[in-house]
């Protein structure tokens, strides 16, 4: 059964047409995610349903609907987070035949969003949401809307099973292509044949004498007619021959980072007795941390816990805070710093980077920046345009450690995948807080996670500890401490006997004796 119809939807701003659909309907028992790239119009195409934009609009309702809309800042005094909540309970509560719902666990943290989730799968109703959210569009969604330049594809399945879709429609696309291109190089030589013969008939070979060249000249014209007619029959098979487009292909990303400056030793920072003052108590207590070299670092919690806090207080980089003398640390925040405007894309990633053009090419495409997307200016760039751009200066810069906070806001779910695949690339430390429960599990291989204000540290993927947290192993923890600590304290004792090349033996000491603190603090308990 329909609850909504809609024909010749049409909306443009000046030229640019930025919606033309030919037909849409939801119907009762429809789950669908709505997804693109940021600015290709999905906040806008809700809208338009909703008879929000001006213009004729032939869109017929057979049901009631509650919107939620996106929310780009807080109201008063009540949080983001807070907001969203409010909302989302007064959606709810208005029992509606069909939700629309765009960016609704924006502001959410993982608890929230995960509520949220079980809220919809337990509900009847049906519902339209937008979201970069994979994990959610996997768990919802039977049905994914792509809106691209205007046009709507529909896909049956979950986020997954559009992501194997689109691979095969690329496969398509490729054999297509290749077939185009064999068909009309073949055309093209046959052409090519084709003329040199009838060139070879204007005149008489080596061997013929003029006056015997002239008796035979009628009989070749018949036959370069001949020929030329089939040349002709070519060029329109060539004419016919309907192009088809090479699909994109990303380039081979091998990061070439000999440029990062080496850090050696286990640890690139560590801290120790870390407090946050608030009124009346404290945001957290934090008795010891450790970043491990090498390592992308997660921190993760809930809302308010205190983990953009926690990174602006390491960075400040005084006692009890210590990062290693090889550290060059380059910083992501929330709100992005200034970006000189004047500047193209290319020549301000350039500046100071020591990755090579065709590198950084590689790594603008890999962006969505690609060609002459790169000579564009700064001051033309969306928001979500600027976030890449900032996070693209930090991965080609001369940097060996990266600390990001919220890298993935105002991101689209193509640049959210890109981003993975860079950090996943880059050699370095990554310390890094993010929201997307996939974007974590598929990049961190170690977390920071606030629990009862303060931060236990876990080696593994999100995917580990959430099994970790389930089933914890039966060895008793301490015991297991312990003895992680004392093969490492038998390491460095090794090491500072006979240090390698390029070890610190002023380091070697400092986690030496930070160790064996820790050894004699668990046996005394």
């Amino acid at each position: 059964m329909r609850l909504m119809h809609a024909k010749n939807i049409h909306y443009s701003i000046g030229d640019r047409t930025l919606l033309h659909i030919d037909e849409l309907a939801i119907h009762r028992s429809d789950r669908i995610g709505l997804i693109g790239e940021n600015g290709e119009g999905k906040s806008m195409l809700l809208h338009y349903l909703m008879g929000e934009l001006e213009g004729v609009q032939d869109v017929r309702w057979y049901g009631t609907r509650a919107y939620f809309k996106q929310l780009h800042s807080s109201t008063g005094n009540v949080s983001g987070g807070e907001f969203t909540l409010q909302e989302l309970d007064r959606v709810f509560q208005e029992q509606a035949e069909l939700l629309l719902l765009d960016e609704p666990t924006n502001n959410l943290d993982w608890q929230h969003v995960e509520a949220f989730e079980k809220r919809l799968l337990h509900t009847r109703q049906p519902f339209v949401i937008v979201s970069h959210d994979r994990q959610l569009l996997d768990r919802l969604c039977t049905t994914i809307w792509e809106l691209k330049d205007g046009k709507l594809s529909i896909y049956k399945g979950n986020h997954e099973d559009y992501v194997a879709m689109k691979k095969v429609e690329q496969d398509q696309q490729q054999q297509s292509y290749e077939a185009y291109t064999k068909e009309k190089k073949r055309l093209l030589e046959r052409a090519r044949q084709k003329e040199q013969q009838a060139k070879g008939m204007r005149k008489p070979p080596s061997r013929m004498g003029n006056s015997e060249w002239q008796l035979h000249k009628g009989k070749a014209k018949g036959k370069q007619q001949k020929v030329e007619r089939v040349t002709k029959v070519i060029q329109e098979r060539l004419d016919r021959l309907e192009q088809v487009d090479k699909p994109y292909e990303e380039a081979p990303l091998t990061m070439e980072h000999q440029h990062l400056r080496p850090i050696h030793g286990t640890y690139v920072m560590t801290a120790k007795s870390l407090t946050a003052p608030k009124p009346n108590t404290s945001l957290y207590y934090i008795e010891q941390l450790e970043l491990l070299n090498g390592k992308k670092t997660a921190i993760v919690g809930p809302n308010g816990c205190g983990k953009t806090t926690l990174i602006k207080q390491l960075l400040k980089e005084h006692h009890p805070i210590i990062w290693t003398s090889q550290a060059r640390v380059g910083y992501f925040s929330q709100t992005l710093h200034s970006l000189p405007k004047e500047d193209t894309i290319l020549s301000f990633i350039e500046k100071d980077s020591p990755l090579s053009s065709s590198m950084i090419r590689t790594i603008l495409g890999r962006l969505h920046f690609y060609r002459a997307d790169v000579h564009k200016s700064i001051d033309v760039l969306s928001g979500g345009e600027r976030v890449k751009v900032a996070l693209a200066k930090l991965v080609t810069g001369d940097y060996n450690i990266l600390v990001l906070d919220e890298p993935t806001n105002h991101l689209d779910i193509e640049a959210i995948e890109a981003l993975e695949k860079l950090l996943i690339a880059y050699n370095g430390t990554v310390l890094f807080v993010s929201h997307d429960r996939r974007f974590v599990d598929r990049v961190a291989d170690s977390l920071w996670t606030f629990q009862d204000n303060t931060v236990h540290m876990f080696q593994g993927s999100l995917s580990e500890w959430k099994e970790h947290v389930t089933n914890p192993p039966m060895q008793d923890e301490a015991t297991y401490d312990l003895l992680t600590l004392e093969t490492k304290l038998s390491e460095l004792i090794s090491r500072i006997s006979v240090p390698a090349p390029g070890d610190d033996s002023d380091q070697l000491e400092q986690e030496y004796q930070m160790v064996l603190a820790k050894i004699r603090q668990l046996k005394s308990k």
